[in-house]
């Protein structure tokens, strides 16, 4: 009898204790923002510091109202459901500029085209491009040419395709688009 009471005893300070110790509720940060802007990119990406290295902790699209909780030179603290993240200042705008863009959105590069050089070239290429609702390149095509040179037209279509576009989003919905590539030589 002695060992079930001292048992029982044990196991009501045992699971007090893990009760105790259990990981800290996490904090609502309850400031109250200094504005809201709009996202005027394509993807805002939200860093755990104000630097461009830290994680990214969550992302807004194009036109997405962000709050915001402080100001740090290029960088901007905004509000995030966990809690608050980094974003670098340029990337927000005023609410008029992100009804324009939304009404005529912008294509991006998320990643460009690598150049293509060819000394001594002369003329233009130009290239459409069918863009996906992820900002992939799916098709190439070469329009003009007048470099009169099909290698080089046919180098600058394979950089294109590999090239990789931020979205472009309208009403909350992202949108494949044509995009119209210019290379002068």
């Amino acid at each position: 009898m002695r060992f079930f009471i001292l048992h029982s005893a044990f196991c009501i300070l045992h699971f007090s204790f893990i009760a105790c110790h259990q990981a800290p509720a996490e904090k609502t940060d309850t400031r109250e923002p200094i504005a809201v802007q709009y996202v005027g990119t394509p993807e805002l990406l939200v860093h755990k510091w104000a630097k461009d290295e830290s994680p990214v902790v969550t992302r807004f699209l194009n036109g997405e109202s962000v709050a915001i909780l402080s100001r740090r030179g290029d960088w901007v603290e905004v509000r995030t459901v966990s809690g608050s993240g980094f974003a670098r200042a340029a990337d927000l705008t005023n609410g008029a500029e992100a009804k324009s863009e939304e009404a005529n959105p912008t294509a991006r590069f998320r990643i460009a085209p690598s150049p293509v050089t060819s000394p001594g070239a002369k003329g233009t290429i130009y290239i459409e491009a069918d863009v996906n609702t992820d900002g992939d390149v799916t098709a190439a095509r070469v329009i003009t040419d007048t470099t009169n040179s099909p290698d080089l037209a046919a180098r600058n279509s394979a950089a294109l395709q590999l090239a990789k576009f931020y979205p472009i989003v309208q009403k909350g919905e992202k949108k494949p688009f044509e995009y119209y590539y210019r290379v002068d030589y």
